[in-house]
């Protein structure tokens, strides 16, 4: 990142990381964006996603779960959030939303 930063002062890096609040490290970073869905969309998700029945992806969703912060926590913690429950056009047009605000903040920096 540092890297990105000397060669375009204006760059906008991201970093994907479940656990940044729980490592305490958000301190590192300069704005933290919570992407968020309804618990049951996680378990859905996850279970289509790797290809199991939903009754092992709840298992696996809640022991994950059961290791980060609650969502109020993070969503109160974000400087942005993305909630990712609607149509994926409505998440589009928000990470867009999200991005542009990020741009306009870094080309002022």
């Amino acid at each position: 990142m540092e890297e990105v930063g000397r060669t375009d002062p204006h760059a906008i890096a991201m970093v994907e990381a479940a656990l940044i609040l729980e490592a305490g490290m958000a301190k590192r970073f300069d704005r933290l964006l919570v992407v968020t869905c309804r618990p049951e969309q996680r378990v859905q998700r996850w279970a289509a996603r790797v290809g199991v029945d939903e009754q092992t992806a709840r298992r696996e969703v809640t022991r994950r779960m059961a290791a980060q912060f609650p969502d109020e926590a993070k969503i109160k913690a974000a400087d942005y959030l993305i909630d990712n429950s609607g149509s994926l056009d409505e998440t589009q047009r928000r990470v867009t939303e999200v991005y542009r605000e990020l741009k306009r903040e870094a080309e002022k920096a």
